[in-house]
C-alpha cells in the first residue's frame, strides 16, 4: 500500500499552500462572476470578498517565499488528497445553493489538507502553520454555511447562465 506524501518541511508546505490558495482564488473569481451574471449580487459580493482574502493569502505566501527555491509540485502530488485530478472538473452550478456548495467543497478540501498536515507532520513549525491555514479555511466555511442555511432551495439559475461558467 502506498503512503500519502504530506509536506514535512515549511518549504514543501508553502509550495502546496501557494497552489491551494491560487486555485481557491480562481474558483471564487469564477463563482463571483457567475453570480453577478445570474443577478445574485449579494452572493457575488461575498464570493468576491472571500476571493480577495484567498488572493491576499496567496500574495503574502508568494512574497514571503520569493527568495526561496520552492519545489515543483507534480499533479499527482497535489491530486492525491483531492480524489484525483478529475475532482476539480465540476459542472456549472444550477442554483445559488449549488454555487455555495461548490465554494464549500473548495474550502473544505483545503481545510482537510491542512488539518491532515497539522496532525501528521513531524516538525512543530509545519504543524503550526498548517493549523493556522486550517483555521483560516474554517472562517470561510462558517461564512459559507451561514449563507447556505439562508438560501432557499427552489431558486434555479437559467441554463444560459450556467453555460457561462462551463465555457471559461
Amino acid at each position: 500500500m502506498g503512503q500519502r506524501l504530506l509536506p514535512q518541511t515549511l518549504i514543501d508546505l508553502y509550495a502546496h499552500a501557494l497552489a491551494i490558495e491560487r486555485d481557491a482564488f480562481k474558483r471564487f473569481v469564477e463563482l463571483e462572476r457567475f453570480m453577478r451574471d445570474a443577478g445574485m449580487d449579494y452572493l457575488a459580493e461575498e464570493f468576491e470578498r472571500i476571493g480577495k482574502e484567498e488572493q491576499e493569502q496567496y500574495e503574502a505566501l508568494a512574497l514571503g517565499t520569493a527568495e526561496r527555491d520552492l519545489p515543483q509540485l507534480e499533479s499527482w502530488e497535489y491530486a492525491w488528497h483531492y480524489l484525483g485530478a478529475g475532482a476539480d472538473k465540476v459542472a456549472a452550478p444550477k442554483s445559488a445553493r449549488d454555487a455555495l456548495k461548490l465554494a464549500l467543497s473548495t474550502e473544505r478540501r483545503a481545510q482537510n489538507f491542512y488539518v491532515d498536515v497539522a496532525e501528521h507532520a513531524n516538525d512543530d513549525a509545519v504543524c503550526a502553520f498548517a493549523a493556522e491555514m486550517a483555521a483560516d479555511e474554517q472562517r470561510h466555511i462558517a461564512r459559507l454555511e451561514q449563507l447556505l442555511a439562508r438560501e432557499p432551495e427552489n431558486v434555479k439559475i437559467s441554463d444560459d447562465d450556467a453555460e457561462v461558467l462551463l465555457n471559461k
